[in-house]
């Protein structure tokens, strides 16, 4: 009976409860697909792979939830090239789903076998993955030849503040892309390092054709100790997809195709010592330079009026230093006479053998008392670092006889300019070299002297009307300062010098002083921008020269030229439009 009873319980069960059984069936196929199934997936585009050929992870997330994974476990064996997203959204039965992938290509950064780290995103995380690396030593040591880097430096050792150049040449082969080139990174602190040339051109290495990008940069090292500098990486790729196309619709690397093998390259550190201040140096300002000299233009005559204002230009040219660490002209007048120093004018001009830099400054100077006064010289000590000695640049000392103005105006007189006087600690002292304080038949004198004057002045006026045409005047003319027939000479005698001895630097120096004279205004500062303002044939010469200098193994023979006939013909085709071209400001000084 029992059993009985038993067996008539399934059935019976089995009927009371299937309703039951069937909305729990419905209830599960109802639950989110994310809550039967993982919700993160990942997979890789290729399982095996060569250490120069990147691969695709591809990471799936469900829904629509934020893809931020933590990237951080891939670094460890993987370099990350580039990434994407994308976002897919598919409607199948009334039922719409999304998904969000993320796209990494990842470059192996050593062979054997790899894992692909589990990555947390958010409260998921995803699948280790097992990848295969081989060696390919045959297209590793073509590899090698696709691409080199050179890094070198000018030098063993350098003062502080001395000009560094270093120079990086990459090789690149035919059909190779470059993606990447690092700076260099200097490994003291406070290390300036600016680029100042980059050329491109192709050169044949070891039998292989190369396109070369050659780059020159300027570093100035402001600490002591060794300046390092690692090597500088490369990255580009040869082959792979051509399609122009093909980065506007596609992620990475599409999975069915091979990409093109990555291309690096690194160059070989490079180190030197960076010395401090040498003991020898006796200047209040550290200076080291390969060449530096001043020069000055302005100051016409011997012999002004006091009162009447008079302009002294200075100019200091370096090589080798920023036109910023060059010192302002500082003088200490004597009493009775006034200086008003203009802000200088600062010149940088980068080329591939360093920087060329300049200041120009005018100095305005008022005599408020008639006499004769010694300008003292100006010098500026600095350490020449080809001779690793220290030198002194200096404008020896000027004097100036200041004549009575007649005009009685000797103490109204203000420069044109807004510069205000330097301070003067000498107010106190006595003019140096001054005349004699006037006796008592100063007065007689000074009346002899202003008759004279107005009689010179009066015989000119006259002269001048008689020569002068009657037309009407439409515009006042500016008139050019010139330099002295004595300066102007001796300036010809040295260039003519520098040429028989062939002394490069001193026909540079010489060149530079005869452009000041010419231009005291707007002076070209260097070799290149001399032969921008000078006819055919003068150019060639000045242009010779500058190919010497920064090309020892030129073959130019620029010693040959005659400068000083050229130099004559220059004058001589010049002199008819030299007022036309008073009135014009060069554009590219």
């Amino acid at each position: 009976m029992e059993n009985r009873n038993i067996t008539r319980t399934m059935p019976e069960f089995l009927q009371t409860h299937t309703a039951l059984l069937a909305r729990l069936m419905v209830f599960l196929l109802c639950l989110p697909a994310g809550l039967l199934q993982a919700q993160v997936q990942s997979r890789l585009s290729h399982q095996v792979t060569g250490l120069d050929q990147p691969v695709q992870l591809t990471i799936e997330i469900d829904g629509g939830e934020d893809l931020s994974p933590d990237l951080t476990p891939l670094e460890q064996d993987f370099e990350i090239l580039s990434r994407s997203t994308q976002q897919s959204i598919s409607v199948i039965n009334g039922q719409m789903t999304s998904k969000r992938s993320l796209n990494l290509m990842l470059l192996p950064l050593r062979s054997g076998s790899l894992t692909i780290p589990a990555i947390q995103v958010g409260d998921q995380t995803t699948q280790p993955l097992s990848l295969q690396v081989e060696r390919q030593p045959q297209q590793e040591a073509e590899t090698t030849k696709q691409a080199l880097i050179e890094l070198s430096l000018d030098k063993d050792s350098a003062y502080l503040e001395e000009q560094i150049l270093l120079t990086l040449k990459l090789y690149q082969a035919k059909g190779i892309r470059g993606e990447s080139l690092d700076p260099p990174v200097p490994s003291l602190d406070d290390t300036q390092l600016s680029l100042i040339h980059e050329d491109r051109y192709s050169s044949r290495k070891d039998g292989v054709d190369y396109r070369v990008v050659e780059r020159v940069y300027a570093l100035f090292a402001r600490q002591t100790g060794t300046l390092a500098l690692d090597g500088v990486k490369f990255r580009g790729r040869s082959g792979g997809n051509r399609d122009p196309f093909s980065s506007f619709f596609s992620n990475g690397f599409p999975s069915h195709q091979q990409p093109g093998r990555i291309i690096r390259a690194e160059s070989k550190p490079v180190s030197l010592e960076i010395l401090p201040i040498p003991q020898g140096f006796t200047g209040e300002r550290w200076l080291p330079a390969k060449n530096l000299q001043i020069v000055e233009n302005g100051i016409d005559s011997e012999v002004a009026l006091a009162g009447s204002p008079i302009t002294r230009r200075v100019m200091i040219i370096a090589d080798g230093v920023m036109s910023n660490h060059l010192p302002s002209i500082e003088q200490s007048m004597p009493s009775g006479l006034k200086l008003y120093p203009e802000s200088p004018h600062l010149n940088d001009k980068p080329n591939r053998s360093g920087i060329s830099s300049s200041l120009q400054q005018n100095l305005t100077l008022i005599a408020t008392d008639p006499g004769t006064y010694t300008l003292p010289p100006i010098e500026i000590p600095w350490w020449n670092t080809e001779t690793r000695r220290q030198e002194i640049a200096r404008l020896p000392a000027k004097q100036i006889s200041f004549m009575t103005n007649p005009s009685g105006m000797a103490n109204q007189a203000q420069p044109s300019t807004a510069a205000q006087p330097s301070d003067q600690k000498l107010s106190a002292e006595k003019p140096i070299n001054a005349s004699p304080e006037p006796a008592d038949d100063f007065p007689w004198m000074a009346t002899l002297f202003g008759l004279a004057w107005l009689i010179t002045v009066t015989a000119w006026w006259f002269s001048s009307r008689q020569k002068q045409p009657t037309k009407p005047v439409t515009m006042d003319q500016p008139t050019e300062e010139r330099s002295s027939p004595t300066e102007l000479e001796s300036v010809l005698q040295k260039l003519a010098d520098a040429y028989h001895a062939r002394d490069e630097q001193a026909a540079r120096d010489a060149w530079l002083h005869w452009a000041l004279l010419n231009w005291p205004d707007n002076p070209p500062n260097n070799l290149s921008r001399l032969a921008g303002r000078c006819d055919t044939d003068l150019a060639t010469a000045v242009n010779a020269l500058e190919r010497a200098i920064y090309s020892p193994n030129s073959e130019i023979s620029w010693s040959d030229y005659e400068i000083l006939k050229l130099i004559e013909a220059k004058d001589s085709s010049q002199s008819q439009d030299k007022a036309d071209q008073n009135l014009l400001i060069p554009l590219n000084p």
